[in-house]
């Protein structure tokens, strides 16, 4: 080991230590005739142990094994009973279950053996029972029944789809030791009793007040006689104050009708002096929006300036690089430059020797010969270039013609294919041809018609239902269309994943968007009603009953839109029938949850509060547009005929026009090659004699080149370099210097640049600002016009009636009944209207309505009998009772409340604080895979109603929506789940959680973003076990040392264990 200079040795790196069992962590899982093992051993890690398998290998053993194996209820991993967990071919099966004790204390051994009814316990291999584990279980805070801690594969749809009442208090009882599902059960209990004392409380207060007023009502027997014959006398006296209030009611119309005239036209005054501030602000924000867009064209002028400045530095810098390049180079040359060049001068010295023994052997050449080959074959040339430049126009004028032909032939073929097709596909292009564009169905028919070229691949699918599928009654059609969705009515249909992943990737490959759908197995049509009690109910039968094609395609259907559960009527239905479909029968439950009765659609749906009644909801069904396309129309079949016509006319003609041109062309070509034939002759010659030329002025000219070149490598071979070097050296030095003056040059111009542009983006808002101002000025200024508009009419309207009444003959009839009354009358009535006036309530109205009401009074009022003094004794006696009780209730009522509010208290401070620190961990690791989500927790009024939701988003432009089965795909939910789960890593005692297949459906890169924030929460904090079942992995994925990855490996090439308990067997 070496040491350094002050003597002390060097540190070791540090190395962090393995991961620790904590106590309740699984340690072993052995199974022995369990599903499909005959017998296998899982040694776990105390991190993140990950089971990885083919689908069908059995990976979700281990999660079954270990519900199972710790007293789990057999539902929780959706199985009907223990024989279907008995290996096939066995009577009992084993779990033996290796848990982490206390620090100190040896691993518990739990393991259960089981038949279809029996099974026997062992605790470290003591006779025990259930409950006993399930004691343990408890003890190390186990709970198998909370989806946060025990996510099995056939559950985890069940997650997205708890309410936020259950989601919550499945997280309190995660956190820590359970006490805040204590609390919380507690508060609900207390908050239920509550409930109950208050209605106790309102119900007594209602009888009270009943028991008072029957009380007022017996008191008063003993006066109704005289207040009977008083109503009378009243009722007679108000009649005969209805003129006076008529009269009054003129007077009151008359001074409303006037005021309002009044007020209108200050109204309309007012408006008219309001225009003028609000053009004059129009032309100021024009003035301001026309300097404001000029200084913006100025800024973006003198940002663009800077960008021929960063060009001219960018190509100084590459100038600089290639200047170093070849200087460093040189200088390297150079120093072994005098060798070089001696070795050089030998070898060019023997080069030129040897060329001259080349050039001396070469034979003489005739000039005068060259001489007159050159003129005839100019004179050929000429001749030629004129006859080429015919012959190109008519070659050209021929294609064209050639290819307008062709083009004529396949426009009319394809005219008479598609006139005479019968095929749907072509029937339904046809009429899209001549309806508006929808991409779905133009997309997905472009699709069909690109497959059906490729005839091997016709076994790989099925066509879209539009197509493969017919409606035998086009009357039920229009129905059949509203209750399939267009993605589904333009679907291919794969039986198989190879397959569908073929269409996925032909439909990569063209660009083409069509919708994919794969069906398993067939589903089962059988109806849940026969046609007899159909008709009884006033249908024809079900949609899955006038629709036939590929039984495959017809399942895709009836899964994806229940065909064979929705009935059909082509009349409408009465409605006693709908009645009688809508409501529940006696089990609860409807007979259809939708139906089609004539041209309306019912869905029947249940309301997810209180009583959960059922209520319909009806949507009107359109006509057909791609069952109901039986053929072409005769308008668009003899539009097809006349586009044919034309088509073979112009044929015809191009025709004779390519044949014209055909015919020149052939003859000047054969000109063309006649002398193109003479020249080649003469060139051949005139080559000979050129290469001797060329081949003789060529040596000449290379034994000069190496003469001087010898000369000058004499001259180096004996000369200095080593200041050249030097200077060489120096150079390089500058051409770094200038290299690196450019890149702060464009440092400096890019940050001026930036300066500029933010200039820019101010001025543009300001621009847009005003535009807005003016905007709202205008838009303000035309609503200002229409309410004076408004105003003039209400003011010529309140006029006219006020005119009106001023030549009402209403005052005469009132002056004729006035006179009819006596001195008398008049002084008592008098008394009468004067106190309605100082109420201010004397109208005709009213003294109508108060002669009703007294009429209805005395119609009311009877005498008394001797029996009412008795019950006037009784009513007394009950109220006193009512008065006792009523302040206990109040006050046990007022003690609970106080409970509820201190526990209350303590119970929402602890809660808030836990939840927003879930909602922190989720928001920090979710917002990498998504664009936002938290975690919030709904105070309701009851405690019962307390919600905790899970807020998620995953588009930009989208908001935040509660996480469930139906606002999420199942990959969105799923990178949900186990981003919520990672979230309450630390706030848990729990020792494990499991989590089977939660990655299926996720988006690759959040696949890979959740599998890291997995990894790294499991091995990095080590307070909880976690287990990750799931059939694939993507590649690039985080790991760490910590973790274990078990392969489940399974095939009929396993050898058998001969069911030797020792030996370890993952055969199936």
């Amino acid at each position: 080991m070496t040491t350094e200079a002050n003597g002390s040795a060097p540190k070791r790196r540090k190395v962090a230590e393995p991961a620790k069992f904590r106590p309740g962590f699984i340690r072993t899982v052995k199974v022995w005739n369990f599903t499909t093992y005959s017998y296998t051993e899982f040694s776990l890690s105390p991190t993140l142990n990950m089971i990885i398998g083919p689908n069908g290998s059995g990976k979700s053993t281990l999660v079954a094994s270990i519900c199972i194996g710790l007293a789990g209820s057999i539902s929780l991993i959706k199985r009907k009973n223990l024989k279907s967990m008995i290996k096939t071919g066995q009577e009992k099966a084993v779990v033996e279950i290796t848990l982490e004790n206390n620090e100190g204390k040896a691993p518990i051994v739990v393991k259960r053996e089981f038949t279809a009814k029996d099974s026997i316990w062992t605790i470290n291999g003591q006779r025990s029972t259930e409950t006993k584990v399930r004691n343990l279980r408890s003890k190390f805070n186990i709970q198998l029944d909370n989806l946060c801690h025990f996510l099995p594969q056939e559950r985890v749809a069940e997650f997205a789809g708890l309410s936020p009442e259950k989601l919550l208090m499945e997280t309190e009882r995660t956190l820590g030791d359970g006490h805040l599902l204590r609390m919380h059960e507690e508060l609900i209990s207390h908050d239920n009793e509550s409930q109950v004392f208050s209605n106790k409380i309102d119900d007594l207060k209602t009888r009270l007040g009943k028991l008072q007023n029957e009380k007022d009502q017996l008191e008063e027997a003993a006066k109704r006689f005289e207040e009977y014959e008083n109503k009378a006398e009243d009722i007679a006296n108000h009649t005969l104050l209805i003129p006076y209030a008529r009269f009054q009611d003129l007077k009151k119309q008359r001074a409303h009708l006037k005021a309002a005239r009044e007020k209108a036209k200050q109204k309309l005054q007012s408006f008219q002096a309001n225009f003028k501030p609000l053009n004059d602000a129009i032309s100021e924000t024009e003035s301001q929006i026309e300097q404001e867009s000029q200084e913006f064209e100025e800024i973006k002028r003198s940002a663009r300036s800077f960008d021929e400045s960063i060009d001219q530095f960018k190509k100084t810098q590459t100038q600089c690089s290639s200047d170093i390049v070849d200087l460093i180079l040189n200088a390297k040359s150079t120093r072994t430059k005098a060798e070089e060049k001696r070795k050089e001068l030998e070898a060019a010295k023997q080069e030129i020797e040897h060329l001259q023994q080349q050039k001396d052997s070469l034979p003489q050449v005739d000039e005068e010969k060259l001489k007159e080959w050159a003129e005839e074959v100019s004179t050929k040339r000429h001749e030629l270039r004129d006859l080429e430049e015919k012959y190109a126009t008519e070659r050209g004028l021929k294609q064209d013609a050639s290819s307008e032909v062709r083009q004529l032939q396949e426009k009319k073929r394809a005219a008479e294919h598609t006139l005479q097709s019968k095929d749907k596909l072509d029937v339904l292009l046809s009429a899209a041809r001549q309806g508006p564009r929808l991409r779905l169905r133009d997309e997905a028919l472009d699709a069909h018609k690109k497959l059906r070229t490729i005839p091997e691949y016709g076994e790989r699918y099925f066509e879209a239902p539009v197509i493969s599928c017919n409606v035998t009654d086009p009357s039920y059609a229009p129905a059949m269309e509203k209750v399939i969705d267009n993605n589904s009515l333009f679907a291919f249909t794969a039986t198989s994943q190879e397959n569908l992943n073929f269409l996925t990737q032909f439909s990569e490959k063209t660009g083409i968007n069509a919708p994919l759908r794969m069906v398993n197995s067939a589903v089962n049509a059988s109806p849940a009603y026969s046609k007899d009690e159909l008709r009884s109910f006033g249908f024809d039968g079900y949609l899955s009953d006038f629709i036939t094609g590929p039984k495959e395609v017809l399942s895709m259907i009836y899964n994806t839109s229940k065909l064979h559960t929705i009935p059909v009527s082509r009349r409408t239905l009465s409605d006693a029938q709908v009645k009688r479909l809508t409501e529940p029968q006696p089990s609860g439950k409807v007979a259809f949850m939708k139906f089609v009765a004539g041209d309306t659609l019912y869905n029947i749906q249940r309301s997810r509060y209180g009583s959960r009644q059922s209520f319909y909801v009806t949507e009107k069904i359109s006509n057909s547009q791609f069952f109901g396309v039986q053929g072409m129309s005769q308008e668009a079949k003899d539009s097809i005929k006349r586009e044919i016509e034309q088509l073979a006319e112009r044929e015809a003609e191009k025709k004779e026009v390519y044949e014209r041109h055909r015919i020149a062309a052939d003859a000047i070509g054969r000109q063309c090659s006649e002398i193109k034939s003479q020249i080649a002759a003469i060139k051949g010659q005139q080559q000979e004699m050129d290469n001797r030329v060329k081949k003789a002025e060529s040596l000449r000219i290379k034994i000069e080149m190496k003469k001087e070149r010898a000369v000058k490598l004499e001259r180096d071979a004996n000369k200095d370099y080593s200041q050249k070097v030097h200077a060489l050296e120096r150079k390089i030095q500058q051409k770094f210097e200038t290299f690196g003056e450019a890149s702060a040059s464009i440092c400096s111009a890019l940050i001026q640049m930036a300066q500029r542009d933010n200039e820019a983006r101010l001025k543009r808002m300001n621009v847009i600002n005003l535009k807005n101002r003016k905007s709202t000025a205008e838009s303000l200024l035309r609503e200002l016009k229409e309410m004076q508009e408004e105003l003039r009419k209400d003011y010529q309207r309140y006029k006219s009636e006020y005119d009106e009444i001023k030549r009402s003959d209403a005052y005469v009839e009132i002056e004729r009944q006035n006179q009819a009354y006596t001195d008398e009358e008049r002084m008592r009535l008098a008394g009468m209207a004067e106190a309605y006036v100082n109420n201010g309530t004397f109208t005709e109205a009213t003294i109508l309505l108060k002669i009703e009401l007294l009429k209805d009074e005395l119609s009311l009022l009877t005498r008394g009998d001797e029996g009412t003094i008795g019950r006037l004794k009784t009513k007394l006696q009950d109220i006193k009772d009512a008065e006792r009780f009523l302040p206990e209730l109040e006050k046990k009522k007022e003690q609970l409340d106080k409970q509820i509010s201190d526990l209350q208290e303590k119970y929402e401070g602890e809660l808030s604080v836990l939840v927003d620190k879930i909602s922190l961990a989720f928001n920090k690791r979710f917002t990498k895979v998504a664009s936002d989500g938290r975690v919030q927790l709904a105070k309701l009024t009851r405690f019962k109603d307390w919600k905790l939701q899970i807020l998620v988003k995953f588009r930009e432009e989208s908001e935040l929506k509660v996480l469930d089965h139906q606002s999420q795909s199942g990959g969105e939910r799923a990178v949900s789940t186990i981003f919520f789960i990672m979230s309450l890593q630390g706030l848990t005692d729990a020792p494990f959680r499991i989590v089977d297949e939660i990655n299926q459906g996720m988006d690759p890169k959040n696949e890979q973003m959740a599998h890291r924030y997995l990894v790294h929460t499991a091995c990095q904090n080590n307070r909880s076990q976690y287990f990750l079942v799931t059939p694939k992995l993507l590649t690039g994925l985080y790991y760490h040392p910590d973790m274990v990855v078990h392969c489940i490996f399974t095939g009929p090439y396993i050898t058998d264990d001969n069911k030797d308990q020792l030996t370890l067997n993952f055969a199936v």
